[in-house]
C-alpha cells in the first residue's frame, strides 16, 4: 500500500518536466492466435478485435501503460472446446515499457507486464454464458512511426506473446495443464495520439 501511494506521489513530479510526447492514447486492431499444445490453439480459430490503451513515459524513455483488449472468434474443434460457440477474449493489461528512438520518425518500444483475462463462450443449452477467468503475463514489442512532424500522431504495430493461466481444476494434471495454460501470439496495428 505504501509503495502504491509513493508511486502516485512520484509520477506527477516526473510527468511535468520534459517532452510533448510524454503521454499517449492508442486505438488498435488486434489478432490473437493460440500457439502450442493447449485448448485455445486446438479448439478455437484466431481471435480478432480491437484495443485501447494509455501510456506515460516518465524517466529516460521508461514508462507505464494500461490497456483493454477484446477479441472475437469461432470454435474450430468442438471435441476440444466443448459444445460452445462465439468465444470472446477480454484482456486488461498493466505493463512497463522502454522506448528507443532511432530518429525523429522511427522508434521501437519493448513492453513487459501482466493482467487479467476472461474467456467467455455461449451455449445453446443454457442461458448463462460459460466464463473462465485467469491471469496473463506477456512480453512484446512495437515499432512506432511518426505520421506528423511534431510526433502527435504515430502509427504503431507489433507482436506480443501472452502466457495465459485460467482457474481450472481437473483430476488429471496433464489435462488440467492443457485446459488451464495457453500461449497466444498477438499482433496489433493502430494509431497513437501523443500529447
Amino acid at each position: 500500500m505504501i509503495n502504491i501511494l509513493l508511486l502516485f506521489i512520484l509520477i506527477p513530479s516526473l510527468c511535468f518536466s520534459q517532452d510533448s510526447d510524454r503521454f499517449a492514447f492508442e486505438l488498435k486492431g488486434n489478432s490473437f492466435t493460440g500457439i502450442g499444445n493447449n485448448f485455445v490453439a486446438d479448439g478455437t480459430k484466431t481471435f480478432t478485435g480491437f484495443g485501447a490503451g494509455f501510456t506515460g513515459t516518465f524517466y529516460k524513455n521508461f514508462g507505464l501503460g494500461i490497456e483493454f483488449n477484446k477479441g472475437y472468434s469461432d470454435v474450430s474443434d468442438v471435441s476440444v472446446f466443448g459444445d460452445l460457440h462465439s468465444p470472446q477474449l477480454t484482456l486488461f493489461d498493466i505493463y512497463a515499457l522502454y522506448r528507443y528512438d532511432v530518429n525523429q520518425k522511427l522508434s521501437f518500444e519493448g513492453n513487459i507486464g501482466g493482467g487479467f483475462s476472461q474467456l467467455k463462450s455461449y451455449s445453446n443449452y443454457r442461458i448463462e454464458k460459460f466464463t473462465e477467468g485467469g491471469n496473463t503475463f506477456f512480453l512484446g514489442g512495437k515499432a512506432l512511426y511518426s505520421v506528423t512532424k511534431n510526433k502527435s500522431l504515430v502509427l504503431v504495430a507489433g507482436p506480443r506473446f501472452y502466457f495465459m493461466s485460467t482457474f481450472t481444476e481437473m483430476n488429471d494434471p496433464e489435462i488440467q495443464k492443457y485446459y488451464s495454460k495457453a500461449t497466444l501470439l498477438n499482433f496489433s496495428l493502430g494509431l497513437r495520439l501523443c500529447f
